[in-house]
């Protein structure tokens, strides 16, 4: 199985934001045996909004072109080429169910029960690396300056555009109660 030079930089750049948010956690707090449970719910959890893409393709955009290539690609079980089709079409793939600010913000407040709710630190984890994904694919594109990208994909259930300034103002919030929340656990 090959991959290509996207796909490799897409995972390696998911891996190393929740590996940062591993050790910044790590350092903070004493989880001494339950370290472990947290840093396999977090890389469990790295990649499982990219689902998001395959409910595009096989429900919502059954039939555009790239949804019919990626049934084909199902079916002879290539998910290497499933991973290369998803990051070449990743961009026009608009109207996500898990990469909105709507899912974002329950998504924070899930974490928040969860993180304070002494429970699992494995679903800890895991909600935070979906945390994460969505944090780090929102920087990069509003740091990117792809503002109408991101009306496209994360502010779409609003129904209006949202200004660079008021994005700006979103990520900056976001991230900052990741962080509060993330001293919780």
């Amino acid at each position: 199985m090959t991959f290509s030079k996207e796909i490799i930089k897409e995972i390696i750049g998911h891996f190393l934001a929740t590996l940062v948010w591993l050790i910044f956690v790590s350092l903070l707090k004493d989880l001494s045996r339950n370290l472990i449970y947290l840093w396999l719910g977090a890389f469990a959890g790295t990649f499982i909004l990219d689902i998001d893409h395959l409910i595009y393709w096989f429900w919502f955009r059954p039939e555009k072109q790239d949804s019919l290539l990626a049934k084909m690609l199902w079916r002879k079980r290539d998910f290497s080429g499933l991973l290369a089709l998803m990051a070449r079409y990743h961009d026009t793939h608009t109207r996500l169910i898990f990469h909105t600010a709507l899912f974002q913000v329950i998504l924070l407040i899930v974490s928040l029960y969860i993180f304070t709710s002494g429970g699992s630190y494995f679903g800890s984890g895991l909600v935070a690396a979906l945390n994460i994904h969505l944090l780090k694919d929102v920087a990069e594109e509003y740091l990117r300056k792809r503002y109408d990208h991101l009306n496209n994909w994360l502010f779409w259930q609003i129904g209006k555009k949202v200004s660079p300034e008021a994005q700006k103002i979103y990520l900056l919030s976001v991230a900052f109660v990741f962080v509060l929340l993330s001293l919780l656990i």
